[in-house]
């Protein structure tokens, strides 16, 4: 068996435990693990050390002997508590489970109290921990009873994009033959880890070996996902063939636009309208025009595309009608959310 994965992952525990230990000095700096919230460019807030975090209670996670860090941990937990109360993305992940999973091995009367704050921090805390569902064997304690599939995983959560490419490349060279279960595999790592092009090489090798045996709509739904990543990496009359080669089988789908899959189909072809050549353009939008007026209801940057998509095929009309119908969406969220302000108040 190889072992160079497990070298590997411990060359970079080691140096999560060595900050997790600078971390116990009197004169430690917190700033890099403390709720740090800043928001994006698409004004959502999140916490800029969430992933710091997370690296030093993994290197405490492989400490045998964590009774010197029973302060830090407390101070982690809390710190990740309070960035699920307040982060728009609220959820939880990995970082809120593990620090529960380390505190309780002191069995401290007192962290009942934030394990009930942790439960309450939001809605999916509540609805999906329960510090009581940790027990011991939740976290494994021996890196070297991680495989491959457990050290890419670990090392996506932690974001060491580097060392995860390092991996997936000694995983690929394991592989015997490509199939359906290891190539999803593969566009999953690829996903994870920001690497586009990778992704996009995987996704054609499936569509290679599996359209043929595809039903036409899992054929529109990998088609889409190619064509989606093409645009992403400004492969536009890649984008364009991939789609038109995905129409004829997209026909044969009753109220395909209906449906999640055919939303988001429908917004990759408008993107190939923005962005193609108007030969190009007009093949993709003669198809689906047709099918605008039978969505009832389409996100709101699709209204935009689809309007701004009119507007180039020279459909003022439609265009029009398209920013309407997104006017009076944006009016029901408002007046809904006036409506709950104002029974907020009331109560």
């Amino acid at each position: 068996m190889n072992y160079v994965h497990i070298e590997l992952l411990s060359e970079l525990i080691d140096r999560y435990k060595e900050k997790a230990e600078a971390l116990t000095a009197p004169d430690a700096d917190f700033s890099d693990v403390c709720y740090f919230g800043i928001l994006n460019e698409e004004n959502i807030s999140y916490d800029k050390n969430q992933t710091e975090r997370l690296r030093i209670l993994t290197g405490i996670q492989f400490i045998e002997n964590i009774a010197p860090f029973e302060d830090l941990i407390r101070f982690l937990l809390t710190e990740e508590i309070e960035a699920r109360e307040r982060d728009s993305f609220q959820g939880f992940g990995i970082a809120l489970k593990l620090a529960v999973w380390l505190i309780k091995k002191f069995y401290r009367e007192k962290d009942e109290e934030l394990f009930a704050k942790a439960k309450n921090a939001n809605f999916d805390t509540y609805c999906g921990f329960n510090a009581k569902d940790i027990g011991e064997s939740f976290f494994k304690k021996d890196i070297a009873q991680f495989d491959m599939d457990e050290s890419i995983i670990l090392t996506l959560y932690l974001r060491e994009y580097i060392l995860c490419g390092k991996l997936i490349e000694l995983w690929k060279g394991e592989q015997t033959e490509w199939n359906v279960k290891n190539l999803n595999r593969l566009i999953s790592y690829e996903r994870g880890r920001k690497n586009s092009e990778g992704e996009l090489s995987a996704l054609n090798m499936l569509f290679e070996l599996e359209s043929d045996n595809m039903s036409d709509w899992d054929y529109c739904s990998l088609s889409n996902d190619i064509a989606s990543k093409q645009i992403e990496l400004h492969q536009i009359q890649s984008a364009f063939e991939t789609a038109r080669r995905m129409m004829p089988k997209l026909a044969k789908v009753d109220n395909w636009q209906s449906y999640g899959l055919g939303r988001s189909i429908m917004e990759m072809c408008m993107d190939i309208v923005i962005l193609c050549d108007k030969f190009s353009a007009t093949q993709i939008w003669n198809f689906t025009k047709p099918h605008l007026s039978k969505m009832k209801e389409m996100p709101w940057n699709l209204y935009e595309k689809a309007a701004k998509a009119a507007d180039i095929m020279s459909e003022p009309r439609l265009s029009k009608s398209l920013r309407r119908r997104l006017e009076k969406e944006k009016q029901k969220l408002r007046a809904f959310r006036l409506s709950k302000f104002r029974r907020g108040r009331k109560g």
